[in-house]
């Protein structure tokens, strides 16, 4: 017994000092606040601080903001930052009082709109706990479990904990019934059993006392074993519950001390301070004081914050007078008391009493400065979150692991070089082992400001330290994701191989991205052969869907392997993977693009067969495809079966497939009655419209009528033609042998302020050389190059797509005049060698867009 009753009393004390520390970082973050907004930071100009709007006024504006950048996001028009991102958008939605059925509602409209939130989503639960966000962890858990991602049974045991701490007995038991009865763990069990005494079910408790396995005894608090035992004494049934927990290895204790009665006292008042219920929280109070306990200082305080967060600041002054007089005021009385002056704005008072701190010479620590910093940041203000950051390191205190989660919070794309180097020095200096948390935030830093090269030396740096075994799942996928952006094809396969050592079991997410991330870098083989591999684990198989596999076609399209694309769907097929629409449209966009449409009839009637119902892009595909390979005809006959059909309508992408058809065909006549209907059905021609018909009219040497339809077109729709319906009228009057007719038009051109590119001034080049005009192709140069020249030139030195070769050309009439320009090119430091024929500069960066 004097065993149990010192274990008792060590347990009594612990808990008494983690409420003390637990009291005091809260208080010390109040102090640091108010410590900004009275007295303790440097300021421009006496207005500043006349200027700070309210604490209040401030977090609605914010999450406002945050609220409606969310419905933009579910429109996808707009994008978050990741997981961070996502738990902004859940903190506004409670600030604006939206209930957790609401909330449910809302990320279940996100999801609908935008999957890939879902990985976002998946990493929330984590943070909601390391944050005791506990109030929004219900919807997000419920979100989860309705499409298949049920979060790990840890995240609902810490929950369950949280709600009894909380005394929300029902949120307990409705939290346990969201898991099946065969995984609920016996901490689980010991929550639930002293959630029914609370609840006064002695049944309930038995019941779950009997599933505890017999060394649970370390499970069950001896305060929730006294709370079990004290109800089975009430109703007569003391022998059957001491029975059990002898059972388990818990000795109740038969009577308590002061110290338990200060404990309950201080958890009741919580408790009712949730609910703002300031009466009952004080009869608890008075209650304690006259049955002769011993105070002490963190109960006051604890009563003192209760009267601060339920508004009396008359009730919070008596009280702070009274414990005056023990001598119980400390830093968190102040700190408290500081946050119900700032609550009830009476500045005065508040700066009053900041002073009256600085003069008991109370200082602020790690704590308070991590709380102004992150205020800082909050508020995106640079300068001061750099100048707390120096003040604390001042006053001799090193950051610690909470300092540099702040400070990576910072840092966004158009953060200063130096930002970073400074955050990583820091984290570099902390005392402290670098934990999972802080090391994923750097991980999701790096990601968010796109500094791949500093993620590379950061990993590289810590996998040997142990650190990779505790990253998740959706984490290795955001790193493989970016890497796979950027082209790092390596670290793609590095990482990839690492989560397989750590065991870490991928998600259907992760997978993709590895396979994203290999097909873009034009690995399509290996992303196939990485699926295949993945099919052969049991507990992988169920990932790899429709998504996955219809990446990996996109890779064998955009290659034109078409062979490689029918036996992927035909080992879809087998694997009863179903298709869906963007699957179809993929694999028909690969038969256009190898000329292979008559794969693309036995797509369709697939379609038909699975009732997959085709939408604007797969007629678009089919269309293009039959284009492209000539058979303009049955283009017109899907266009009319779809016009017929009804469910879509012909868009600018179709008219200008079918127009490139005829221009194959050399069909000026068809054309013109594709532009009419375009026309008439309201589609407006674009400068890719423009481009066709210059190059169909030029090809049948219709020159006057090209240029009148550059000139109609132009003005009925308001389009200003850019470079390449230019590029198109220069060779379509070289086709007409037209020269004087061509340098008329890059007059034109360069009068309207489109600017040349080097293409441009190739063709030009060509065609002055091709109608026997060497010397203006000179010219045509010079201007290309800004040199002095007949001709008028652009804003900018743009240079000439395959220089040499047309240098080499005008040497055969000019030689002179060739030697000449290269002279003068060379002075500029254009074409430092001329051996042999070579082709200088490229495609323009427009026209490779373009392509």
């Amino acid at each position: 017994m004097a065993l149990a009753d010192m274990m008792s009393f060590l347990s009594s004390t612990a808990f008494e000092a983690i409420s003390l520390v637990w009291m005091e970082l809260a208080m010390f973050a109040v102090a640091a606040v108010v410590y900004v907004a009275v007295v303790g930071l440097p300021q421009v100009g006496p207005k500043k601080r006349a200027k700070k709007p309210g604490y209040e006024d401030s977090a609605s504006n914010e999450a406002e903001e945050t609220y409606k950048k969310w419905q933009q996001v579910k429109k996808g028009k707009a994008e978050l930052s990741g997981a961070t991102g996502l738990y902004l958008v859940l903190t506004s939605m409670r600030q604006l009082k939206k209930s957790p059925s609401e909330i449910e509602s809302e990320l279940r409209s996100g999801l609908d709109a935008a999957k890939h939130l879902l990985p976002d989503l998946e990493a929330l639960p984590a943070t909601l706990l390391r944050d005791d966000a506990v109030d929004l962890l219900p919807p997000v858990l419920q979100v989860l479990q309705d499409v298949g991602k049920r979060a790990e049974v840890t995240v609902y045991a810490s929950l369950m904990a949280a709600q009894l701490r909380r005394r929300d007995f029902a949120g307990v038991n409705l939290t346990a019934s969201k898991l099946p009865e065969d995984v609920l763990t016996p901490k689980m069990h010991a929550i639930l059993a002293t959630t029914a005494a609370h609840r006064q079910k002695l049944d309930d408790a038995l019941r779950y006392l009997q599933l505890l396995p017999s060394d649970a005894g370390r499970i069950l608090t001896p305060s929730a074993a006294a709370q079990i035992m004290s109800l089975a004494q009430r109703e007569q049934r003391a022998p059957e519950i001491l029975e059990e927990l002898l059972r388990i290895g818990v000795q109740p204790q038969e009577k308590t001390d002061s110290n338990a009665e200060l404990q309950r006292a201080v958890t009741t008042i919580k408790a009712y301070v949730k609910n703002k219920d300031l009466p009952s929280a004080t009869a608890t109070f008075n209650r304690l004081k006259k049955n002769g306990v011993v105070m002490r200082p963190q109960v006051y305080n604890c009563f003192l914050d209760a009267c601060v967060q339920c508004n009396d600041i008359e009730a919070s002054l008596l009280l702070f007078e009274e414990m005056k007089q023990l001598g119980f005021v400390d830093v968190v009385s102040y700190n408290t008391l500081l946050k119900g002056y700032l609550a009830a704005g009476r500045m005065t008072d508040a700066r009053d009493l900041v002073q009256q701190m600085s003069s008991r010479g109370l200082s602020a620590n790690k704590v308070t400065y991590n709380e102004l910093l992150n205020a800082k940041v909050a508020a995106r203000d640079r300068v001061g979150m750099w100048r707390i950051v120096e003040e604390m390191l001042s006053a001799g205190l090193k950051a610690n692991l909470i300092t540099c989660s702040i400070l990576l919070k910072s840092l966004t794309q158009h953060s200063a070089e130096s930002d970073l180097a400074r955050v990583l020095k820091l984290i570099n200096s902390v005392e402290e082992p670098i934990d999972e948390v802080l090391f994923s935030s750097i991980i999701e830093a790096c990601i968010r400001i796109k500094k791949l090269e500093t993620l590379s030396d950061f990993i590289e740096h810590y996998k040997t330290k142990g650190l990779f075994k505790n990253i998740s799942a959706p984490v290795y996928g955001a790193m493989i994701k970016a890497f796979g952006e950027a082209g790092h094809l390596h670290q793609v396969r590095e990482l990839w191989a690492q989560l397989q050592r750590h065991n870490v079991k991928p998600t259907a997410i992760t997978i993709g991205c590895v396979v994203e991330a290999l097909v873009i870098n034009k690995q399509g083989e290996e992303a196939w052969q990485l699926v295949q591999d993945q099919l052969q684990y049991p507990d992988r198989k169920s990932m790899i869907n429709t998504v996955v596999y219809s990446t990996v076609l996109k890779g064998f399209a955009v290659s034109k392997r078409i062979d490689k694309v029918l036996a992927v769907y035909k080992e879809m097929r087998n694997n009863g993977i179903a298709c869906n629409t963007i699957t179809y449209n993929t694999m028909l966009d690969a038969c256009a693009k190898c000329g292979c449409m008559e794969k693309a009839s036995m797509l369709l009637e697939d379609m038909r067969e699975t009732s997959i119902d085709p939408d604007i892009i797969t007629y678009s595909t089919i269309i293009k495809g039959y284009c492209l390979a000539g058979d303009v005809e049955r283009a017109f006959s899907v266009l009319e079966e779809m016009k017929r059909d009804g469910h879509f309508t012909p868009d600018e992408i179709m008219y200008n497939s079918i127009l490139d058809g005829c221009t194959k065909q050399r069909n000026v006549s068809e054309a013109l009655r594709v532009l009419e209907e375009m026309k008439a059905s309201g589609i407006k021609p674009s400068n890719y419209t423009l481009s066709i018909l210059v190059k169909l009219l030029g090809n049948a040497r219709r020159l006057g009528q090209a240029m009148q339809m550059v000139e109609d077109l132009s003005e009925q729709h308001g389009l200003k033609p850019n470079i390449q319906v230019y590029t198109c009228l220069i060779h379509a009057c070289f086709q007409n042998r037209r020269f004087e007719r061509a340098l008329g038009v890059y007059e034109t051109m360069i009068k309207e302020g489109c600017h040349a590119d080097e293409k441009f001034y190739a063709v030009l080049a060509r065609g002055c050389v091709q109608l026997h005009q060497p010397l203006k192709a000179v010219e045509v140069i010079k201007a290309a190059y800004r040199l002095q020249s007949s001709l008028p030139h652009g804003p900018r030195v743009v240079g000439v797509e395959g220089l040499e070769e047309i240098l080499l050309k005008i040497s055969k009439d000019e030689p002179a005049a060739a030697d000449a320009l290269r002279s003068e090119l060379g002075g500029r430091g254009v074409g430092k060698s001329w051996h042999g024929p070579k082709v200088m500069g490229g495609p323009s960066r427009q026209r490779r867009r373009d392509a």
